[in-house]
């Protein structure tokens, strides 16, 4: 049996506010699948993410894992791009701890073992 990835535009995650966004993820992780959002959470995202996985562990749902890479920074390149019109922004990969086995973060690059 296959495993189920989603690439989520950050376009889309633009459109919706952080409720919104945490709501969508552990919907789908719930579903046994892996998120990979274009544009990274928030550091206080990925703590309300936690926090409201931690509400629905269950015997059936054992939890998420959550890694993040290049998150943004508020220094002033990052300002600046934005006013261009840029994005400066990570990425973010969330999934069901009963499928992902391993994951791994270096500053520029995610390792994830992945299998049911």
């Amino acid at each position: 049996m296959g495993v189920n990835i989603e690439f989520l535009a950050g376009n889309i995650l633009k459109s919706m506010n952080s409720e919104e966004k945490i709501d969508y993820v552990l919907s789908n992780v719930r579903k046994d699948t892996i998120i990979v959002l274009e544009d990274a959470l928030t550091p206080i995202e990925e703590k309300q993410l936690i926090t409201q996985t931690m509400k629905s562990v269950s015997v059936k749902f054992t939890g998420i894992e959550v890694c993040t890479i290049g998150r943004e920074q508020n220094d002033l390149k990052n300002q600046l791009v934005k006013i261009l019109g840029g994005k400066a922004s990570g990425l973010t990969i969330v999934g069901p701890s009963s499928i992902v086995k391993k994951i791994k973060r270096d500053p520029d690059k995610i390792r994830l073992l992945a299998g049911k």
